[in-house]
């Protein structure tokens, strides 16, 4: 029984714990001085479809993520860790539009006057956004239950940014996203600068300093969406699995989870691909399993028979 909420317990795994996200800042506007391309500041409406359906030109040629990057910052090494990436780097292709306030507080959630001011400074020139991913977070979050009644929502504590570590993971990439487009040739031919407007919020420290990024980091955080690890997979002697490596929940039967939520560690990357893959699995073990006792019973009824045609109806 849960003492709390009054709700009878089957078994008792940590369902809930465990919680990642891959959270994120997005670093920008950064304005492109001198107009390369006609998309950036066009806004999806009528007139942008049309050009699209007719000609196969227009903003709508992009798929706003055109690529993405991976590396590994010096709090990984001093850890350790610096075999494989720690952030991964996403570069939106849009500039500061008519509908970028509700284009914003919808996909981020973020508060619309915050992006007025922010934003709002720069709208209708060229830019672009580099969303700077914490590839793999050390903090952990939860989810629980509000109260007995099931359509209540529950409790979300992501616990961004617990350890310190994320914070300045974070702070490497956004550096690193600074140096590639203040010094390197290809952006100094687009004349690409960083905003000066200073984010709500942060104004009282010195702009880029690194107390100002970590304002900014903690006043911009943004999901992209990855939240994995609150059923985790692993052994049934461990007191942090919730599924075993068929996916059963352990201490039941007839009982799988199948989602991200399984992973007990969040991959490096984004989670489309090994989501789909946990969840071909997890078919295939269903039908394993149904298929092994329809084998189990012919094979019991095979050797009930045998030697027994009048079991089988025969004279």
């Amino acid at each position: 029984m849960n003492q709390i909420l009054q709700i009878p317990t089957l078994v008792d795994v940590p369902v809930g714990f465990n919680l990642q996200d891959h959270i994120s800042t997005g670093l920008g506007p950064i304005l492109l001085n001198e107009s390369i391309t006609t998309i950036f500041d066009r806004d999806i409406n009528a007139e942008a479809i049309q050009e699209f359906a007719i000609s196969g030109k227009g903003r709508l040629t992009t798929a706003g993520v055109p690529a993405t990057a991976f590396s590994i910052t010096p709090v990984a090494k001093g850890r350790n860790e610096g075999n494989w990436p720690d952030v991964q780097y996403l570069p939106l292709g849009y500039g500061v539009h008519a509908s970028v306030v509700p284009d914003n507080a919808l996909t981020f959630n973020m508060r619309e006057e915050v992006i007025s001011q922010y934003f709002l400074p720069h709208q209708g020139k060229d830019s672009f956004q580099i969303i700077v991913s914490l590839a793999r977070p050390k903090s952990r979050g939860t989810i629980q239950l509000k109260s007995s009644d099931p359509f209540e929502p529950p409790i979300i504590n992501p616990n961004y940014y617990e350890e310190e570590g994320d914070i300045l993971t974070v702070l490497e990439g956004i550096k690193t996203s600074l140096r590639l487009v203040e010094n390197t040739k290809a952006f100094q031919g687009l004349n690409a600068s960083m905003s000066t407007v200073p984010f709500p919020g942060c104004e009282s420290h010195a702009h880029r300093s690194d107390a100002y990024w970590k304002c900014f980091i903690k006043s911009y955080s943004l999901t992209v969406y990855h939240p994995c690890g609150t059923c985790a997979m692993g052994s049934s002697t461990s007191p942090d699995a919730v599924v075993d490596s068929e996916l059963r929940v352990i201490g039941t039967r007839g009982l799988r989870v199948i989602d991200a939520s399984v992973m007990p560690t969040i991959p490096v990357g984004n989670l489309n691909a090994p989501t789909i893959m946990i969840g071909e699995r997890g078919a295939q073990l269903i039908l394993d399993h149904w298929e092994g006792l329809e084998r189990a019973k012919l094979e019991k009824f095979l050797l009930k028979t045998k030697n027994r045609p009048t079991a089988l109806g025969y004279k």
